[in-house]
């Protein structure tokens, strides 16, 4: 019912202060005699004219699908009903004063303040506004998100003498996949307190023994090499790998990363990075926008007083999860309203 008591009231309001925003181009094209056509009264509600061109502009603003149907006279007739029907609502409820109400002022804020975020946001800020170079330079700064090498993880044991690490070699064969087994080996026989404690997981590192994470443990160039050997999950290197301080290792092939290599050709990638650029932009210009209110506007605000609610806790009984507000990008046709 609220909903369609604001949509009565906003969508009159809308007709008027809504021009398209091709319009200052469309007028200097049109001919005296297009001018004319537009400004022919289609309907007339209580003395608000509707016009041929703003209804026009109308049915032009709806999604191409959807306008397509109204080649058809019939969808034409109706969606003009609508609109009348729209009127005659927005009038009554005028009438009997609901638009002073208080919960139809809140919405009505509320849906006004999305409209002036698509006008001034979405409407202003689209891919087709970030050009190929902004795109490229996007790209070469974020290099590690699109190019990136293969990676490995293990589990390492991490010895005293080769004999030991040849049991773990051994063992970790015969219960191929028994990673519980297999950490007990770790726990059992490593001499490497750090890895130990990780129950000798390397997590991900790359073919020189570098981690995918700054923070992660580093890889001894010689082990990395035996683990890159491997050729599936659960390998186990083959043989003792001797270490640069005289201990020597050996790993359990746990998981394999593939290289990434997404190059800028590829249309995907230009498209999301596009898409990354203009929700940046979004938040910037909507904090922008709100910081411009703000020191024209000085909202005055009493946080402290908030304490003056009185809030009666909720039966147990009926308590459901919050619901949480969506955020204010509408997406590209949000704010269009079509009867």
């Amino acid at each position: 019912m609220v909903v369609a008591l604001v949509a009565a009231l906003v969508a009159p309001a809308a007709l008027r202060a809504q021009p398209r925003a091709d319009a200052g181009v469309a007028d200097a094209g049109r001919s005296a005699a297009d001018e004319a056509r537009r400004a022919q009264v289609v309907a007339r509600v209580n003395g608000t004219a509707i016009t041929v061109g703003e209804l026009e502009d109308l049915l032009n603003d709806a999604p191409p699908p959807i306008r397509q149907t109204y080649l058809d006279p019939a969808r034409r007739r109706e969606y003009l009903d609508n609109l009348v029907m729209t009127f005659l609502l927005a009038d009554e409820a005028r009438r009997r004063g609901l638009d002073r109400d208080p919960q139809i002022s809140q919405t009505v804020r509320r849906i006004l303040g999305q409209r002036v975020e698509q006008v001034a946001i979405l409407d202003a800020i689209t891919p087709a506004t970030v050009t190929d170079d902004e795109v490229r330079t996007w790209y070469e700064a974020h290099l590690a998100d699109y190019q990136q090498p293969e990676y490995r993880r293990t589990t390492v044991v991490i010895t005293r003498d080769a004999a030991a690490a040849q049991r773990f070699i051994d063992e970790a064969r015969r219960v191929r996949g028994d990673m519980r087994r297999v950490r007990e080996l770790v726990r059992e026989l490593s001499v490497d307190d750090a890895s130990k404690q990780r129950d000798g997981d390397f997590f991900y590192v790359q073919r020189t023994g570098l981690p995918s994470a700054a923070d992660g443990p580093r890889m001894d160039p010689e082990l990395a090499t035996a683990v890159f050997s491997l050729a599936r999950e659960m390998d186990v290197t083959p043989v003792p790998v001797p270490l640069g301080d005289g201990r020597f290792a050996a790993a359990v092939l746990t998981g394999i990363r593939p290289a990434l290599r997404r190059w800028l050709a590829d249309p995907s990638v230009g498209a999301s990075i596009r898409g990354f650029i203009v929700r940046e932009r979004r938040a910037q210009r909507r904090e922008q926008l709100l910081r411009d209110l703000r020191t024209r506007l000085h909202p005055e605000v009493h946080e402290d007083r908030l304490e003056l609610l009185h809030l009666p806790p909720a039966d147990p009984g009926n308590l459901v999860a919050p619901r949480t507000e969506a955020p204010h990008d509408h997406g590209a046709d949000a704010g269009s309203a079509h009867p």
